[in-house]
Parts: structure tokens; sequence; C-alpha cells
């Protein structure tokens, strides 16, 4: 039989154990809760009896107080005896555990001595046949083949010993993870039994990374970054979040000059020009831009700061951002209608800005 099959009759037999012990710990577990509900039952019977009695209310009250005192005084019997029970669970649980302990220790001596003892008798056939082949009249050349074809024999035989052993050893402790596992499902239904919560088990601690000559390069500092990744800030303008930005861009003009001694032409630089941008959005139904735009038009200049910002890959920690300073709308630009179209309704708003400036996160 090979080890996937022991395992899954390890499996069946594990699993057919908590099906049968299932049913059982639940029909106890029932008994004892209506044990100790006919207890609170037999108390208030006793206390309505009492009540409905002919007795002068101080006997009444002193027939109550005797019966809160049994009833106290069973509860508490039952708490201890319940508390009993835990611990002999318990105890079972540690002495069961051991027992596998000491059956898997066993189990592995058995193994090793197995194997040692079938490599004496590999050992003992192979000297054997090298002594036979010694005495033999064969040339020295055939011996010397022969020989060492025994001894690698003798070798691929002790590899496979050791791969039979490295598996009976894991069936061995795989047998041992089960029956603790069958232990401890017992030990739970029998604390569940008892009306016990079965114990947390901790959580699993996280594994160490494996120790490297050099440390991984994590910060990702020459990654290309991704361009639908960002955000607009337009100032005191709400007007929706914006799905493209076009035109980021900066330069300085080209001054040329020539002396009259000069051979060629020279290049200096000259004033510092901003780009106008281009900002795109879905349409909502809201005024914001165009009222902007509606406002330069009346000659009421009204110049707002803007920022795109470059995201991570989270979508919230900023990379870098590009302000651009005192812009103003010089062109808005309507979507285009089609009812042959599903697309969505653009709207483009161009700007026209006095500085930039890249500010590092």
């Amino acid at each position: 039989m090979s080890l996937d099959a022991v395992n899954e009759s390890i499996d069946k037999a594990k699993n057919n154990v908590k099906k049968a012990t299932d049913g059982a710990a639940a029909d106890l577990k029932k008994a004892r809760e209506d044990g100790e509900a006919k207890i609170s039952e037999a108390k208030a019977k006793a206390d309505a009896k009492i009540e409905s009695s002919k007795l002068p209310d101080p006997v009444k009250k002193a027939a109550k107080d005797a019966n809160s005192a049994a009833h106290k005084a069973a509860n508490e019997a039952v708490d201890k005896a319940k508390q009993e029970a835990k611990g002999a669970v318990e105890d079972a649980e540690k002495k069961a555990n051991e027992a596998i302990d000491e059956a898997e220790k066993k189990a592995k001596a058995a193994v090793a001595k197995a194997e040692d003892k079938v490599k004496d008798e590999v050992n003992k056939a192979k000297e054997g046949m090298q002594d036979a082949v010694n005495d033999s009249k064969l040339p020295g050349p055939v011996k010397n083949a022969i020989n060492k074809g025994l001894d690698q024999l003798q070798g691929i035989a002790n590899k496979e010993l050791a791969k039979l052993a490295q598996d009976a050893n894991k069936m061995v402790g795989d047998l041992k993870e089960h029956a603790k596992d069958v232990v401890a499902d017992l030990k739970d239904k029998a604390l569940s039994v008892l009306g016990f919560e079965a114990a947390k088990k901790p959580a699993d601690l996280p594994l160490k990374p494996p120790k490297l000559g050099k440390p991984a390069n994590t910060s990702r500092k020459f990654d290309h970054q991704g361009a639908f990744r960002f955000r607009v800030e337009l100032g005191g303008v709400a007007a929706g979040t914006f799905t493209a930005v076009d035109g980021l861009s900066a330069q300085v003009e080209l001054i040329e000059y020539q002396g009259g001694a000069d051979q060629f032409v020279r290049q200096m630089p000259g004033r510092p020009k901003v780009a106008p941008i281009v900002l795109k959005k879905g349409y909502i139904n809201t005024s914001a831009l165009w009222d902007w735009l509606q406002a330069t038009m009346d000659g009421k200049l009204k110049l707002e700061n803007v920022s795109v910002v470059l995201l991570a890959d989270n979508n919230e920690t900023e990379l870098v951002r590009y302000n651009l300073t005192e812009t103003w709308p010089s062109r808005w630009n309507g979507f285009q209608l089609d009812a042959n179209s599903s697309n969505a309704m653009i709207e483009e708003l161009e700007l026209q800005a006095r500085t930039i400036s890249r500010v590092a996160a």
C-alpha cells in the first residue's frame, strides 16, 4: 500500500470517529442542559406551591428561603461535579498525548533498528559475493568490475532503505498528529457536554523570512508609475473628479544672438513658460467649470492654484505633486453628442498658469 493510500485510510478513520462522536456528544450535552433546567423548574414549582398554600406569610418566607438554599446547594454540587469532570478530561488528554508521544518514539526507534538490520544483511551479502569473486579464477579486471558493481548496488540499496525509513518516519509523524487531533476533538466534545467552551488555539506565529546574504530591495524606486493613479486639486472650484490631464509641460524660451565676430549662432535661456494644461472629466449636472470660464469672459478674473498629484499603488499615498499657481480658464470644450454612441459625456477645461513647481512627497 502506498503512503498516499495509508494517509487516505487514516483520514477516513479519523472522520468516522468524529462523526460517531458528534451525535453522542450532542445527546449528552442536551441531557445535561435538560437536567440543569429541571433543577430550576423544580425550584419554581416549589415556590409557586408555597405561594398558593394557606400557610402564614412568615412560614411561607421561611419555606421559600429553604427552597432557595436547597436550589443553590444543588447548583453548587452540579458545578463542583462539572469542575471535577473537567479536570479529569484534561488529565486524560494529557496522558493520552504522552502515550502518543511515547508510541511515536518507540515506532521511530523500531524503524531505525530495522533499517540498520537490513543494511547489515545487505553488507554481509555484498561481502560474501565479493569473497566468492576474489576466490574465483576470473581475470583481475573482471573481478574489479564485479566488485565495483557490487559496491554500487550496495549504495543504491542503502539509499532506497534510507528513503523507506524516511517515509516510515513521516507516516509515524502523521499518525501522531492525527491521533492528537482525535484526542483534542474528544476533549472539546467532553468539555462541551459539561458546558465549558473549548480552549481557543493560539494564532499561528508568522514565519521568519530566510536570512539572505543581502537584503532585498523593496523600495521599488525605479518602478514605472501608472498614468491612471492621480488626482487633481482645483483650488476652490468644486467640480468633481477628473479623468485625464493633458499638456503638463514647462519650457524656457530660447534667445539666439550672434556677435559680429561670431562664426556660429549663440543660444541663451530666456523667460520660463508654462504650457496650458487641459483637464478632462465626465459631465455631471453642475456648472462649476462653466461659471469659472463665464466669470473670466465677463472680466471678473478669478485665479486659482491647481495641483496634479501622482499616487502610489494604494491610490492614497502621494508620490509627487505638481503645483500650478494663479491659473485661469482660457477655453471650455463641450462634449460630443451622438444618439448611436454609448460613451460618457466628457467636458474639457484649458487653464493658463503663471508658474509650475514640483514637490516630492
